[in-house]
């Protein structure tokens, strides 16, 4: 979702929170509010991330494994169609 791509393109963790903070009160962050909440459940564990040089960062965040699953995620989600809440299609992935 390139909304999110603020957060993790950051330039450290106090701006990425700021980005995280930012999606939260927009439209999206309304719209999802699981992803938000995800963010900052697991938000100790996106931090370190932060400490490596951004030419660094930029290859971590696009491995063709994380590519390959996200495009699953979609797949998964695409044949199911439509779901009836945000857990429903948390069990599914």
């Amino acid at each position: 979702m390139p909304a999110l791509r603020a957060i993790y393109r950051a330039k450290d963790a106090e701006a990425g929170m700021q980005a995280l903070e930012d999606f939260e009160a927009g439209y999206r962050g309304q719209r999802y509010p699981a992803i938000t909440q995800s963010w900052r459940r697991n938000w100790s564990q996106v931090v370190p991330f932060f400490a490596y040089p951004e030419s660094v960062r930029r290859i971590i965040y696009t491995t063709k494994a994380i590519e390959v699953l996200n495009s699953k995620l979609r797949r998964a989600v695409r044949t199911r169609g439509h779901f009836p809440s945000d857990d429903a299609a948390m069990k599914l992935l």
